[in-house]
């Protein structure tokens, strides 16, 4: 555009060069004004959006056009007022031969029409009138402008008031101090048009000036929108998002209405005070509660309390365990800000501030999308006795709340060399009469005593406990190793106590205060002990299967993304990801299992299958099949021993049996299936879908023993692992002495197959990884 500029102009130079300024006689011309058009502008008198680009042109018949001229009417009557043009102040330059103007729409519509009780974007007008001149090299302009007048129209901005939360008739009590917080939504020529508000004003008022009527304070509110009580103007985006909230000076206990509106870049203004929206009753009163305090511990779970008189939570540890606690305090809920936190173990005089051991410091970072404060303390570990820790926040009127967790700390002997934990319920009459489907409790208890009878000093009448109800975590203190049988089942049937102890405990929930059950597994193994974990799919115990009805989990199944129920089918909600949902369960973080499926599985429809695209959240049948893809012989895959091949005892296969060829493999957990990376394959990028799955490459503890030997080797499961080892703990050297070493999980009865092939695997685990002494040592 620029280029054709020049080159008119230098046409029209040559011509005035070659026919000059003078007539024939002599005679120097008068300058002619230059002409200019609107090329493409909003037809005459219609309605248009208030952001409108314009184009034009011009041409001048005895010189060039060096630049033009617009200014725009707002006619506040409806009509053009000339004196709107008037000066040479109203007129702006321009170089181009387009741009885009913002048109002021900042009159309601139809102010009869507008429930003054209900805010929803309402329509926003205002009529225009724009004129564009040219003014050529003389400086001379057009002498008869280009103009159109059109309507410009916008929807009105909304705006909700997030905190406080109370909405409607009922005031919010809020402390002296209160913090305010909206959130604003301009739409700007229909509702699926959305961009942030331009600005936002507020304004706080005493129902004492209005003889403590809420109703006559909101009157003065709407009928005096020039108010003095009204704050400016301030930019919705403003720096440290000062333009979305308000923080109040001390005020005076007693009633108050708050409300707030917000402008658009086009002049319009959410015109409407809703109760339930922009609008809160407000009551400053005195305060019995704090913060909402949320402290949590990967062996607790979380306690949340807003009193600072809460009862303390109580825990059994082992020696020596790291102790430590993250805790976050919110106290936007009332309008109050969490300023402070300070905490300390074995405060004898919580009033003396010396002898907290952090005192009163600031938040300095905040978590969750939220914005709430948080912090993290140092871990601290004992040998011996009761310790209690004190945490405590407080708002910036000075309300606190306070938590107190007392952990016993409990001595590990670990004098033993191993404890059976029988935890599988067997009400059955035996293998025979079940067609191999379940042993009696002698079969069962005669299996085991024969896999450990080779391992020194061990006793069944003594060394074996059967699991009717809670069992304390002194009972594994006198133990260096334990091996827990249990049958957990994905489907929720729950027959073993395992279930409660493994279960995913969701860091966001909130846990009870007294006496805490924690998990005895996890605090085991990080006392050095060692764990052999097996049985019927023992790791979906670790799913927290209450989060997800009546939604049936689909398999394989996500732990970092799906253990609290997030069944909403985005992936890559940032939110999860952030919370980091499933790094706490026993699974995950303890035995390193990134992704579980199942071998066989009666509900077909829950299981995932890869298809076009990246359908990570799809829920489709997949040809797994029960004989075809069940566990019949276990596969060594392990890289350090030389494992035996197991298959199935002759008692459960023959035929018409429960696991003979024809029918059914046993049924088991798969854990890390790589198949499950089959789904990146059809995705838009290279790892897109692996990262939410999280499985290639498996996490550095997850090490393979088993794989799963099933009838159909073109299965995607054949040789996919059914038993690992985990190197979470392998550097733990208990107390009390002994070696460091790595714990085992089976997914799968080692009962259902051969004794003597089982006898050795069992052993190299007792013998060549635990160092277990062996009879006659």
């Amino acid at each position: 555009m620029i280029k054709n500029t020049v080159f008119i102009a230098f046409v029209v130079l040559i011509g005035v060069t070659l026919v000059g300024c003078v007539d024939d006689g002599g005679t120097r011309l008068k300058n002619q004004d230059p002409t200019v058009w609107l090329s493409s502008a909003p037809p005459e008198g219609t309605v248009s959006s208030y952001t409108v680009h314009l184009y034009w042109g011009g041409w001048d018949p005895d010189g060039e056009i060096r630049y033009y001229e617009w200014t725009v009417t707002d006619n506040k009557t409806g009509v053009f007022d000339p004196a709107d043009t008037t000066g040479s102040d109203k007129w702006h330059r321009v170089f181009r031969n387009d741009s885009t103007f913002v048109f002021t729409a900042d009159v309601l519509a139809d102010s009869a029409g507008t429930d003054p009780n209900r805010l929803l974007p309402t329509d926003f007008i205002r009529s225009h009138t724009f004129f564009l001149r040219a003014v050529d090299d003389q400086g001379l302009p057009s002498r008869n402008p280009a103009y159109r007048s059109f309507t410009s129209r916008t929807l009105s901005p909304v705006v909700d008031i997030i905190v406080p939360t109370t909405k409607g008739s009922t005031p919010a009590q809020v402390p002296p101090i209160s913090t305010f917080q909206w959130v604003g939504k301009d739409y700007v020529s229909t509702e699926r048009e959305q961009q942030d508000p331009d600005s936002a004003r507020w304004i706080l008022l005493s129902t004492k000036r209005f003889d403590e009527s809420w109703a006559a304070t909101l009157d003065y509110i709407r009928d005096n929108p020039n108010a003095e009580e009204w704050s400016d103007w301030r930019y919705y985006r403003a720096a440290g998002d000062s333009g979305k909230f308000f923080t109040t000076a001390a005020l005076e206990f007693g009633p108050y209405m708050f409300a707030v509106q917000v402008k658009d870049e086009a002049g319009a203004i959410s015109a409407v005070f809703d109760q339930s929206r922009n609008v809160r009753r407000i009551l400053v009163s005195q305060r019995s509660t704090g913060p909402v305090l949320n402290v949590s511990n990967k062996y607790i779970g979380t306690i949340i309390t807003s009193s600072p008189t809460t009862p303390p939570a109580i825990i059994d540890i082992p020696a020596n365990i790291p102790m430590e606690f993250k805790f976050s305090a919110d106290a936007s809920g009332y309008g109050g800000v969490a300023s402070g936190y300070r905490y300390g173990w074995d405060i004898q005089d919580l009033s003396d501030p010396s002898q907290w051991q952090i005192d009163y410091t600031p938040f300095v970072k905040f978590c969750t999308d939220r914005k709430v404060p948080c912090t993290e303390t140092e871990p601290r570990a004992w040998q011996f006795d009761t310790h209690t820790f004190y945490i405590e926040v407080i708002d910036n009127s000075g309300y606190t709340s306070r938590i107190a967790i007392t952990v016993n700390v409990l001595p590990f002997t670990m004098r033993k060399n191993i404890l059976l934990v029988d935890d599988w319920k067997e009400n059955s009459p035996g293998l025979l009469a079940t067609n191999g489907g379940l042993p009696s409790d002698e079969e069962h208890d005669a299996f085991w005593e024969d896999m450990l009878s080779d391992v020194k000093g061990f006793d069944p009448a003594v060394d074996v406990i059967q699991i009717d109800e809670d069992v304390p975590i002194t009972a594994f203190s006198d133990y260096e190793t334990v091996i827990w049988v249990a049958t957990a089942a994905y489907n929720g049937k729950t027959r073993s106590f395992i279930n409660n102890v493994l279960r995913f405990v969701d860091p966001t929930a909130p846990a009870a205060t007294g006496k805490v059950t924690p998990n005895i597994v996890a605090l085991f193994m990080s006392a050095g002990g060692h764990v052999l974990l097996c049985g019927e799919q023992i790791m979906c115990a670790s799913i927290n299967r209450t989060s997800f009805s009546p939604i049936i989990p689909a398999f394989p199944l996500i732990f970092r993304y799906e253990l609290s129920g997030d069944q909403d089918g985005s992936y890559g909600d940032s939110n999860v990801g952030e919370q980091g949902i499933g790094d706490l369960s026993f699974s995950y973080q303890d035995c390193c299992v990134n992704v579980l499926d199942i071998a066989y599985i009666s509900v077909r429809n829950a299981i995932r299958k890869a298809g076009q695209g990246c359908p990570i959240n799809t829920v489709r049948p997949t040809p797994h099949d029960g004989k075809k893809d069940g566990l019949r012989v276990a596969l060594p895959v392990d890289d350090k021993y030389d494992f035996p091949t197991l298959t199935l005892r002759d008692e459960v296969t023959q035929p018409g049996f429960r696991f003979a060829p024809d029918v059914n493999g046993l049924n088991c957990d798969v854990y890390n299936p790589l198949y499950f990376a089959d789904v990146a394959k059809g995705g838009t990028s290279q790892g897109t879908c692996n990262d939410f799955a999280e499985i290639i490459p498996p996490r550095d503890c997850f090490k393979p023993i088993y794989g799963n030997g099933c009838l159909n080797q073109s299965s995607k499961v054949y040789n996919a692992p059914v038993a690992f080892w985990t190197t979470k703990f392998e550097d733990r050297i208990p107390e009390a002495g002994g070696v460091g070493a790595r714990s085992a999980v089976m997914g799968f009865h080692p009962f259902y197959f051969k004794p003597a092939e089982m006898k050795q695997a069992i052993e190299i685990i007792l013998f060549d990884e635990w160092k277990l002494p062996r009879k006659g040592q």
